[in-house]
Protein backbone atom coordinates (compact mmCIF):
# COMPACT_ATOMS: atom_id res chain seq x y z
CA UNK A 1 0.00 0.00 0.00
CA UNK A 2 2.81 2.37 0.88
CA UNK A 3 4.54 1.80 -2.47
CA UNK A 4 1.33 2.38 -4.43
CA UNK A 5 0.54 5.49 -2.40
CA UNK A 6 4.06 6.88 -2.86
CA UNK A 7 3.93 6.30 -6.61
CA UNK A 8 0.51 7.94 -6.86
CA UNK A 9 1.70 10.93 -4.83
CA UNK A 10 4.68 11.26 -7.15
CA UNK A 11 2.64 11.13 -10.35
CA UNK A 12 -0.70 12.84 -9.64
CA UNK A 13 -0.45 16.60 -10.02
CA UNK A 14 -2.40 18.79 -7.59
CA UNK A 15 -3.03 21.66 -10.02
CA UNK A 16 -4.10 19.32 -12.84
CA UNK A 17 -6.49 17.49 -10.52
CA UNK A 18 -7.99 20.73 -9.26
CA UNK A 19 -8.33 22.15 -12.77
CA UNK A 20 -10.02 18.97 -14.00
CA UNK A 21 -12.54 19.26 -11.15
CA UNK A 22 -12.96 23.01 -11.79
CA UNK A 23 -11.97 23.92 -8.24
CA UNK A 24 -11.52 27.69 -7.75
CA UNK A 25 -7.86 28.66 -7.32
CA UNK A 26 -8.55 30.30 -3.98
CA UNK A 27 -10.06 27.17 -2.38
CA UNK A 28 -6.98 25.36 -1.11
CA UNK A 29 -8.94 22.85 0.99
CA UNK A 30 -10.99 21.77 -2.01
CA UNK A 31 -7.82 21.50 -4.11
CA UNK A 32 -6.28 19.19 -1.52
CA UNK A 33 -9.44 17.07 -1.26
CA UNK A 34 -9.79 16.64 -5.02
CA UNK A 35 -6.07 15.91 -5.36
CA UNK A 36 -6.03 13.30 -2.59
CA UNK A 37 -9.09 11.63 -4.10
CA UNK A 38 -7.16 11.41 -7.39
CA UNK A 39 -4.09 10.07 -5.56
CA UNK A 40 -6.19 7.38 -3.87
CA UNK A 41 -7.82 6.43 -7.17
CA UNK A 42 -4.41 6.08 -8.83
CA UNK A 43 -2.98 4.13 -5.88
CA UNK A 44 -5.94 1.72 -6.03
CA UNK A 45 -5.21 1.14 -9.73
CA UNK A 46 -1.61 0.27 -8.83
CA UNK A 47 -2.57 -2.24 -6.14
CA UNK A 48 -2.63 -5.96 -6.89
CA UNK A 49 -5.98 -7.65 -6.37
CA UNK A 50 -6.46 -8.99 -2.86
CA UNK A 51 -10.11 -9.97 -3.35
CA UNK A 52 -9.37 -13.70 -3.32
CA UNK A 53 -7.16 -13.54 -0.22
CA UNK A 54 -8.52 -10.77 1.98
CA UNK A 55 -12.15 -10.00 2.62
CA UNK A 56 -13.35 -6.40 2.55
CA UNK A 57 -10.81 -4.95 0.14
CA UNK A 58 -13.60 -3.89 -2.17
CA UNK A 59 -15.06 -1.84 0.68
CA UNK A 60 -12.06 -0.66 2.69
CA UNK A 61 -9.15 -0.38 0.20
CA UNK A 62 -9.76 3.28 -0.64
CA UNK A 63 -10.10 4.27 3.04
CA UNK A 64 -6.86 2.51 3.90
CA UNK A 65 -5.06 3.97 0.90
CA UNK A 66 -6.25 7.43 1.92
CA UNK A 67 -4.71 7.00 5.38
CA UNK A 68 -1.46 5.62 3.94
CA UNK A 69 -1.21 8.34 1.29
CA UNK A 70 -1.61 11.10 3.89
CA UNK A 71 1.00 9.40 6.05
CA UNK A 72 3.47 9.22 3.15
CA UNK A 73 2.67 12.81 2.17
CA UNK A 74 3.24 14.15 5.68
CA UNK A 75 6.38 12.11 6.29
Amino acid sequence: MRTAAAEALRTVDLKESAAAAKVPHNNRQAELKVWMDAVVTRAAELMPSWDERLAGTDIFLRDNLNAVAWSVFID
